[in-house]
């Protein structure tokens, strides 16, 4: 005896998507501090590989940390919350340990710091607490080694895309492709609600690079 029930379909829909190559930071909706700009490294190397076309760069030794803030609606606590981003490294060996940082907080800043190192390490992944923009550290670090090594944009290396997903009360996960040892998970609920995404410039030796991002919910 087969018995018939209702079926429902569930689909993600997205909050936002930028392409950096599209247009300025004003025009794509991105408020900017700090020493932020586009550029295209195929211009300085007509022949390099995997050359992800203009995408934002934080530059190389800049004096103070600077920010890309994306605002949006407010997303209470979806059932799911999926953020895809490209980036990378203009410059360095591919364990130059610089990193890349993302904010996912809500309206008052508060929420969670994502980053990653290029290292071999179980410091090569990290998260933390944000109140206020700020963070503590040092941050928590992933539970065994993750080799997050990358070869950087002027070396060929193109861009990576990452994901950090969050699951309804509060389980987050956070992965890169070509990761070997990940993804980093954990559990958080001290933040349910989300209304902006901040791309962290922090100040480093090498060039940090960001090209798509995508932000998607599912209620």
């Amino acid at each position: 005896m087969f018995v018939l029930g209702a079926v429902s379909s569930v689909h993600a829909t997205e909050i936002f998507s930028t392409d950096f190559s599209k247009g300025s930071f004003d025009s794509l909706g991105w408020t900017v501090t700090g020493d932020w700009s586009m550029k295209d490294y195929g211009q300085d190397d007509s022949t390099l590989a995997k050359n992800p076309g203009l995408v934002a760069k934080f530059a190389a030794n800049a004096k103070t940390d600077g920010n890309l803030v994306k605002k949006f609606d407010p997303q209470a606590d979806p059932a799911k919350l999926t953020l895809t981003f490209d980036a990378g490294y203009g410059w360095g060996s591919k364990d130059h340990s610089q990193s890349l940082q993302v904010m996912l907080v809500d309206a008052n800043g508060n929420g969670y710091l994502f980053q990653v190192s290029r290292a071999k390490a179980n410091w090569g992944v990290q998260w933390g607490l944000v109140t206020k923009y700020a963070f503590g550290n040092p941050l928590n670090f992933a539970p065994s080694e993750v080799d997050t090594t990358q070869v950087s944009v002027h070396d060929g290396g193109g861009l990576r895309t990452f994901t950090i997903t969050r699951e309804a009360g509060g389980k987050f996960t956070f992965n890169g492709v070509g990761w070997t040892g990940g993804p980093l998970t954990f559990s958080d609920a001290t933040t349910t609600s989300f209304s902006q995404v901040v791309l962290r410039g922090s100040q480093n030796t090498d060039d940090l690079v960001f090209g798509k991002v995508k932000l998607e919910v599912t209620k």
